[in-house]
């Protein structure tokens, strides 16, 4: 009886944490659609969707605004998700696709092709197979560098910044030596969501509702490997197999997100953590919590970078990032902390 007792309540609460975030998110979408240059008001919004609104009005909403809203969803969602597997696979905390290098390794494979290709040659598969190449180099990196009798937290942390800032200072070389549209590219490398259309979401969308759910299917394994590598054995979980196996979703998650907006900040750093304070259970209630605060994260950075100086459009990831670099650092401090 008392085991129900205590069970009940935190039921209630991971539930009730959910539909809250969906709500904020849901109000969060409704505001980003309603700001910008051309100013929206909740009937010209309603009248779009039910046909009886202003052709052009109607037009802007459908064509441009839906497509970045969907899009900040799925990217934030997959990003979120991505770190979440990598702080439970590693059992590092300073764990996240920016902080690993396989932002900047998904950069770099993405930008190589960009300057390599003529643009009728490029498509979203190709770039997406260049990202991820690129995004699994980076992460190979950064653990062969890192690991010296096992994975400290601090060292993997401090190694995985200087690899991301090696690969971010590459990525600007090969732009500035190549024919492309410069200011096109260096709005693709701060993360932006301006200019995206349907077809970003036709292409990202099947990738990220199908990894994300499989990740939550398997997610016991994810509760598993949280044990240590001798509990997980010793449960007879052949450890590196399914970390292999999760570390190649966490990849995927993220290169097909930056082959399509570009390099956004600390949203897979910064989500895990806070799902883990808002709800109790294992990462089959992490996954879903984790995937809506990376979802209004970034769509909350994209409102604020379009509505503080309407019409110049702040890069969503240049949000992010001023946002997650003091959170990154005050990780950092208390790793360092509880190494002392």
């Amino acid at each position: 009886m008392k085991r129900i007792a205590v069970a009940v309540p935190i039921r209630v609460r991971n539930t009730s944490v959910i539909l809250l975030l969906a709500m904020v998110a849901a109000v969060l979408a409704v505001v980003n659609i309603g700001i910008g240059a051309v100013p929206m008001s909740i009937a010209d919004i309603w009248h779009a969707f039910t046909g009886q609104g202003d052709p052009d009005l109607s037009h802007i909403i459908i064509h441009y605004r839906m497509p970045r809203i969907l899009l900040a969803l799925l990217v934030g969602s997959a990003l979120a998700v991505s770190g979440l597997i990598a702080q439970t696979i590693l059992l590092n905390p300073l764990a996240a696709p920016d902080t690993l290098g396989i932002s900047s390794g998904a950069a770099i494979g993405a930008v190589l092709l960009m300057v390599s290709l003529q643009p009728e040659w490029q498509s979203y598969g190709l770039s997406s197979i260049a990202a991820f190449a690129g995004g699994s180099l980076g992460a190979m990196l950064v653990y062969a560098l890192a690991y010296r009798n096992g994975l400290n937290p601090v060292r993997l942390g401090l190694v995985g910044v200087a690899v991301s800032a090696c690969g971010s200072t590459l990525v600007q070389l090969l732009v500035i030596h190549s024919s492309m549209n410069t200011n096109t590219v260096l709005l693709w490398l701060n993360g932006s969501l301006w200019g995206q259309t349907w077809a970003q979401v036709s292409q990202l969308g099947p990738i990220v509702l199908l990894l994300i759910p499989v990740a939550w299917v398997l997610g016991t394994h994810l509760d598993i490997l949280h044990l240590g590598d001798i509990s997980s054995k010793g449960l007879g979980m052949r450890v590196e197999l399914v970390r292999f196996f999760y570390l190649f979703l966490a990849v995927l998650l993220t290169s097909s997100s930056i082959a399509v907006v570009g390099m956004i900040g600390f949203v897979g750093l910064g989500s895990p953590h806070m799902a883990r304070r808002m709800v109790r259970g294992g990462h089959r209630i992490y996954i879903p919590v984790a995937a809506l605060v990376g979802s209004i994260m970034l769509l909350l950075a994209d409102t604020l970078g379009r509505s503080v100086a309407p019409p110049i459009e702040f890069p969503a990831g240049l949000i992010t990032a001023l946002i997650g670099a003091p959170y990154f650092l005050y990780l950092l401090r208390r790793e360092f902390r509880r190494q002392r």
